[in-house]
């Protein structure tokens, strides 16, 4: 009983060996692929094209760029005169009264412009 458990360990450590073996390729071997390699991508084989895309794509960002630069400077001209017509609005009030809801509303307006310019100026 002890040689035919012996037999079978060594069968067995034989057989693990055989399959580890052919799991692991040879040093020199080179591993093949089943699939070809694909071709490049229709957009990468005329430069010329390229090219144009790229000139077009700038000139639209440059546009895109200076529109937003105007946008930005006119929404910084609005919170000048809000908030000089605010200044105006408080020294024309005595400090016993309370504040108006046009002084208020005139406060959260200019908290929304500038909201709004600090997200354009993030980008």
């Amino acid at each position: 009983m002890v040689k035919t458990r012996r037999r079978f360990l060594a069968t067995l450590a034989a057989a693990a060996s055989c399959c580890a073996a052919m799991a692991t390729p040879v040093p020199g071997q080179k591993k093949r692929n089943p699939f070809p390699t694909p071709p490049q991508p229709a957009e990468n084989q005329n430069p010329a094209d390229a090219q144009s895309t790229k000139a077009t794509s700038d000139s639209a960002k440059r546009a895109a760029m200076q529109q937003n630069e105007k946008e930005f400077r006119t929404e910084v001209d609005r919170l000048d005169q809000l908030v000089v017509e605010l200044k105006r609005e408080v020294d024309e009030t005595p400090t016993t009264d309370i504040f108006s809801v046009k002084m208020f509303k005139r406060m959260e307006e200019i908290e929304r412009v500038v909201k709004n310019l600090k997200a354009r100026a993030k980008g």
